[in-house]
């Protein structure tokens, strides 16, 4: 077998495993602990590995490993503690070669230890060109969305130009808006009460600004800009909409901001903030990104039934955030499904928490987490391994992507998926009523597609052909394209 030393050979290899020991590993068990000071080389020969950091407390994935992969070659290079844990995927054989052994044959062979180290000094290169592909600010066009500084809110049209009907109905907005908080301060009003009219006035706000950007185009960052700084201090008074608008994992839509639209409980500051907050929460962008969960859950309930009983399912989640479709399938009693699910997301504190869901629930066993850039897996160079799978969805990420780069995701899906297999892709729709208050106060921006974009994206990728079928969850604002691969 090639041992992955590009620069050894035959003979050198030859020598190199004859004192190996080949050691085979069962599902979850750790194969090397982060911190240990063993020295050694240690080859795949079959199966898969995961090589975890620990994460607040719990490991994340950085990448997966398969046949002919080698590991523990740093620890070896700088007699230091292993800088990660080791741990087999699935049933694993290893060539494990024993320090010791290594140093003597690299002094006792003329030649081999130039062709050894230069062989690791290509491996370690190819890796550091891995991990500084994870660093989003340094690879903007391999990251979905980052908005790594605020719009100009100057230098747009002036207030001469902004339509006086929608000056009427800011001012109006912030005159209710301060009869709210009087309400609050007095006490004597019921909190329904005072809720209706935060939302009354919020919900006018939104559909003056889109309905004065649909009649007006050419105004357009204008009178968002103008919206935004006459409503700006009482919008972020609301939790959800300051995380939005501050995005402090670089994009809106990260794990924490999705959880908190999913958990429903409304906060913020001053006397108004939970009240905005509930009116925010409610939002039909807010209400889609609830409502995915149960598309996505349901539709993983139909992959389990299709496959039943040809082992494990196979599923995997791409940008996965906090991936509670997954865990609403455990969560719901009676028998579990036989499913094996990987989640891949660029954000090691997504994959965490994740982690943290599925232990809780006591499934760690059914799930595997990857830190990966998902374009860069689209394109061929990412390192996370796949099987074929049953099944293969992006529940929010399309949306932030060119359509260049969705079509190379397709691909990259149609390719990891078994005949049969179903691929899924969520996007907001182009008749979304948020839109306006998403790009113009949030700086949430998306590309808006629409069921025929979603399929054209299909029929310019290997799915080809293949019939696509489009659903929309109950808000009608996020899309869902189904393609099964025959």
């Amino acid at each position: 077998m090639t041992t992955g030393f590009e620069f050894l050979t035959q003979d050198d290899e030859r020598l190199l495993l004859e004192k190996s020991t080949c050691v085979t590993y069962r599902p979850g068990e750790q194969i090397l602990e982060e911190g240990s000071r063993r020295q050694g080389i240690f080859i795949v020969r079959s199966g898969l590995v995961g090589v975890e950091v620990a994460h607040l407390g719990r490991g994340v994935a950085l990448r997966q490993l398969g046949p002919g992969a080698i590991f523990g070659e740093m620890s070896f290079l700088e007699s230091a503690a292993a800088s990660a844990s080791v741990v087999a995927r699935e049933e694993c054989t290893l060539d494990v070669i024993e320090g010791p052994y290594v140093h003597s044959l690299l002094a006792s062979v003329p030649g081999l230890a130039a062709r050894f180290y230069q062989s690791l000094a290509i491996m370690l290169a190819q890796r550091l060109r891995e991990n500084t592909a994870m660093l989003p600010p340094l690879l903007v066009e391999d990251v979905p969305q980052v908005n790594r500084f605020h719009a100009a809110r100057t230098g747009q049209a002036g207030t001469n130009n902004i339509p006086p009907k929608l000056i009427d109905t800011v001012e109006q907005f912030k005159f209710e808006m301060m009869i709210a908080d009087r309400m609050v301060k007095e006490a004597k009003h019921p909190e329904a009460e005072i809720q209706e009219k935060v939302s009354a006035a919020c919900q006018t706000i939104v559909s003056a600004l889109r309905e004065h950007i649909e009649r007006e185009r050419h105004l357009e960052k204008g009178i968002g800009a103008y919206v935004f700084r006459e409503t700006f201090s009482l919008f972020m008074l609301s939790r959800t909409v300051d995380r939005c608008y501050t995005k402090p994992r670089g994009y809106a839509g990260d794990f924490y901001t999705i959880e908190m639209m999913y958990n429903d409980e409304p906060a913020g500051d001053g006397r108004l903030g939970r009240f905005i907050d509930q009116w925010g929460l409610a939002l039909e962008a807010c209400r889609a990104v609830k409502n995915r969960r149960g598309v996505l859950s349901r539709a993983l309930r139909e992959a389990c039934r299709v496959h039943h009983g040809s082992g494990p399912v196979l599923v995997t989640s791409l940008a996965s955030g906090p991936a509670r479709e997954l865990f609403d399938l455990f969560a719901e009693g009676g028998e579990p499904p036989d499913i094996k699910a990987t989640c891949i997301d660029i954000d090691n504190q997504a994959l965490a928490y994740a982690a943290g869901i599925a232990e809780e629930l006591g499934v760690m066993d059914r799930f595997s987490f990857a830190q990966d850039n998902v374009v860069r897996l689209a394109h061929g160079r990412g390192r996370t391994v796949l099987k074929p799978q049953h099944m293969i969805y992006s529940i929010g990420l399309t949306d932030y992507l060119r359509d260049d780069l969705v079509v190379s995701l397709l691909n990259c899906m149609h390719d990891k998926l078994l005949p049969g297999g179903i691929a899924v892709v969520g996007n907001f729709g182009v008749n979304n009523p948020s839109k306006a208050f998403m790009d113009h106060v949030l700086e949430w921006e998306l590309i808006h597609r629409s069921a025929d974009d979603l399929k054209t994206l299909f029929s310019r990728s290997k799915f080809v052909n293949t019939p696509v079928e489009v659903r929309a969850e109950e808000a009608q604002v996020n899309l869902f394209a189904f393609c099964t691969k025959t």
